[in-house]
Parts: C-alpha cells; structure tokens; sequence
C-alpha cells in the first residue's frame, strides 16, 4: 500500500512516519509493538526518491527487481 505522509520537525530532525500495521504486516514488531533495537536504512534514490528498508541480522534486504 501506498500512502500520502506529512513530512514533520522533531527538534530540527526531518521525520516521516510509518504505517504500524504494514510494519506488522513485515514482521518488523515484535508483539505488536516497535523494538527498541529495530534499525531501519534510508536510502535516497533519486531527487524526492527515498527508500526505507528493516535491517535484519542478515543485513540490508537488497532492492526488489521493480525499484532498480
């Protein structure tokens, strides 16, 4: 799913939100809660283009075929 976020200012930091139910969705909770250890890698794309990926044990996930 895709949806339409408010880029906000936490302290100077720019922050975009999450769906929780599409991180649940991902096996990224743990207990319907977000750990506390959960990294997450960023990756700008291209111009407004960014990516968002859970990093795991076994590293970053690699970019689906559609996305490169």
């Amino acid at each position: 799913m895709s949806a339409i976020r408010k880029l906000v200012d936490c302290d100077g930091t720019p922050r975009v939100t999450l769906d929780k139910g599409e991180l649940g969705m991902d096996g990224v909770l743990s207990d319907g809660e977000i750990p506390n250890d959960q990294r997450m890698h960023v990756q700008r794309l291209d111009r407004g283009v960014y990516v968002v990926r859970a990093v795991t044990d076994g590293g970053i996930p690699e970019l689906p075929e559609s996305v490169r």
